[in-house]
């Protein structure tokens, strides 16, 4: 059994037995969030857009600010670190990504970002701030190799676990919102691309299509396009390795739909039961939850659960319930 975590627009929340159970930082816009259970305590990090980090050992009980070491106050994602154990990573506006090595006490940032050549010239269509790390991946039995999105920026690269990075479009796409890959075969990847560009690419006469998802079978080295539209949420869920889950959109943050692929990426099915297609909102990410199922947050502040296979969706939070959801994260209950 766990109980599901949610940053929403009016603070931390706990899922529990079908009630929600707000957990504080009410007056918080909360877009990131990460729990875990340690010997019966839950710690909670909750990153705010814009007014910093903020960390409860008690379950939501009592938070205190846990700043120290962070350049950025805007998060987009928190996510253990796959190449440390026990380390924790958290992506930000302006595309920054810091490391905490004491449960998210104090942080140290991979400085490496800002030595990259261009990243000045990153940004936001929504936002002042100079990028988005949206999110961080290594693959399977990865020591040194990791991955992050960067929304308009490029994909980043590290081999040496987050010292040093390159940025590079996704073929000429540097819209990356989501870079993930194969629980089994590390060389198997698939990115989430937008429809925004770097001056240098919208400047030429050059004719180009940006967005959709692109697959690379190389680790990173070529990439191929199999979806054209605005995408910013991609998944391999971990139970059905088989299959790729997706959820493009023909416009920015409406009209969207889940489509599911049983052959890499070459040709899709719907996979939207129990919706309205096209959607009025469209799926921002999807998270795997301990149990199996696929829970999807949406542009609208919806959460959606379903399981893999059956793709039935459902609102994940009772009827009467009226929070815009942000972020999602798991954490098993005690024994």
């Amino acid at each position: 059994m766990f109980d599901p975590y949610l940053g929403t627009t009016e603070g931390v929340y706990r899922l529990h037995d079908g009630a929600v159970e707000p957990l504080g930082l009410a007056s918080e816009r909360i877009w990131a969030i990460h729990a875990w259970r340690d010997r019966g305590d839950c710690t909670i990090l909750a990153g705010s857009y814009g007014r910093g980090m903020y960390r409860s050992t008690d379950g939501g009980g009592a938070w205190l600010p846990a700043n120290t070491g962070l350049t950025a106050s805007a998060f987009r994602c928190i996510t253990p670190d796959p190449l440390h154990p026990g380390a924790i990573l958290a992506g930000t506006e302006p595309g920054r990504i810091f490391r905490s090595e004491d449960d998210g006490a104090t942080w140290r940032e991979l400085t490496g970002i800002t030595r990259i050549e261009g990243h000045t010239q990153w940004f936001l269509p929504y936002s002042p701030r100079a990028g988005a790390v949206r999110n961080i991946y290594a693959p399977p039995d990865s020591t040194g190799h990791l991955f992050a999105s960067v929304e308009v920026g490029g994909l980043l690269t590290s081999d040496d676990g987050g010292e040093t990075w390159t940025c590079e479009p996704v073929i000429e796409d540097d819209d990356i919102h989501f870079i993930t890959g194969h629980p089994h075969q590390p060389d198997l990847l698939y990115a989430a691309l937008g429809y925004a560009a770097l001056p240098h690419h919208r400047n030429d006469d050059a004719p180009r299509r940006f967005g959709g998802i692109a697959r690379s079978r190389d680790g990173g080295v070529t990439w191929q396009k199999l979806e054209s539209d605005y995408t910013r949420a991609v998944l391999v869920p971990p139970t059905r390795s088989d299959l790729v889950l997706a959820a493009p959109a023909p416009q920015v943050g409406r009209n969207g739909r889940i489509v599911v692929s049983a052959d890499g990426g070459e040709t899709w099915e719907p996979a939207s039961a129990g919706l309205d297609t096209p959607m009025p909102d469209m799926v921002e990410v999807f998270a795997a939850a301990p149990d199996g199922t696929v829970w999807a947050v949406c542009s609208g502040g919806r959460l959606l659960v379903a399981t893999p296979g059956e793709w039935a969706w459902r609102s994940a939070l009772p009827a009467d319930t009226a929070l815009n959801i942000q972020s999602v994260t798991f954490v098993p209950r005690e024994p």
